[in-house]
């Protein structure tokens, strides 16, 4: 607990010094969650996809060129 406590600390320091830019606190809060949701979810399925596309290609690389296989590593 004191750990989270600590880094909340520090992020408060550290977005009071400006280290990390201009923030609009009004773009902040009116955020729409279901819209970010919506985004995260389209992200997780086009990772998915992308890490399925790579296993098909190494496998098809391995039964083919099996000597190719240790430089995908």
């Amino acid at each position: 607990m004191s750990y989270q406590l600590n880094m909340v600390n520090r992020w408060k320091r550290e977005l009071e010094s400006g280290k990390h830019g201009e923030i609009d606190l009004a773009t902040v809060f009116s955020l729409d969650g279901e819209a970010l949701s919506q985004e995260n979810d389209q992200l997780k399925r086009l990772f998915g996809e992308q890490a399925l596309e790579i296993a098909i290609l190494r496998d098809l690389v391995k039964r083919k060129n099996p000597h190719l296989l240790k430089n995908l590593k």
